[in-house]
């Protein structure tokens, strides 16, 4: 199991370079466009990295938190948006330090191509602070690779390909709900879907019995925020 500092490093200023080169934003633009974001939300972007979020959100929100550990990462999403308007702000900062200090603040989370990225035990304590910082029957929306996609699997294994050394816990979608709720979260919606890049042309095959549960290459939740606090079970 790899430090927090190890984590650090790993997301450093090369990968900041790297992920702005081969990132496309169609895999998020494809989702965010039909969700119901409204003018009265107050929105916080959870490892935002380089804040891909904000041309798909600025003109539509009240407002948004861009939040991430890296440094560079907030550097270069300050860069990069400093002309998307008054109602954007980009923090460094830990997410369970930010979430303290931001209860019951945000009517939307968005934890988007962040998960994998973190061991299960600190991404539970990381929902149950992102689920604190929402309001009574706020919303958090999370992307991330599936488990069970042959690709993932094949990296997994180390078979032809090899899984991204920043990818430490890549979850099927059943995995992901079970943190979702033990963070007190209840799940309204979920899907898996096709990839964002040229292998999206092999999702059809997901629709194939039996086989087709290896070509569902991304998941998608809508998780709403219970009613009842973690403290009271």
């Amino acid at each position: 199991m790899l430090s927090k500092e190890k984590l650090k490093q790993m997301h450093g200023k090369a990968y900041v370079a790297s992920f702005e080169k081969e990132q496309s934003q169609f895999r998020l633009a494809r989702l965010i466009h039909s969700l119901p974001v409204s003018k009265n939300h107050k929105v916080a972007d959870f490892g935002c990295g380089s804040g891909m979020l904000v041309p798909l959100l600025a003109d539509r929100v009240d407002s948004y938190t861009g939040i991430d550990f890296s440094k560079q990462f907030i550097e270069a999403a300050k860069c990069k948006n400093q002309h998307s308007g008054s109602n954007i702000n980009f923090v460094c900062a830990d997410i369970l330090t930010f979430c303290s200090n931001n209860q019951a603040v945000f009517d939307l989370a968005f934890a988007m191509d962040f998960s994998e990225h973190v061991y299960d035990k600190e991404w539970l304590d990381i929902l149950k602070a992102i689920n604190s910082s929402l309001k009574e029957g706020g919303k958090l929306y999370i992307h991330t690779p599936n488990a069970d996609f042959f690709l993932e699997m094949m990296k997994k294994h180390n078979f032809i390909v090899k899984q991204f050394p920043e990818h430490i816990a890549v979850r099927d979608l059943q995995s992901n709900c079970d943190l979702l709720k033990s963070a007190g979260f209840s799940i309204g919606k979920s899907k898996l879907i096709a990839h964002y890049n040229v292998l999206r042309a092999l999702h059809p095959i997901s629709f194939v019995p039996v086989i087709g549960r290896y070509f569902k290459a991304r998941i998608f939740i809508e998780a709403v925020k219970d009613n009842v606090s973690l403290q009271s079970r």
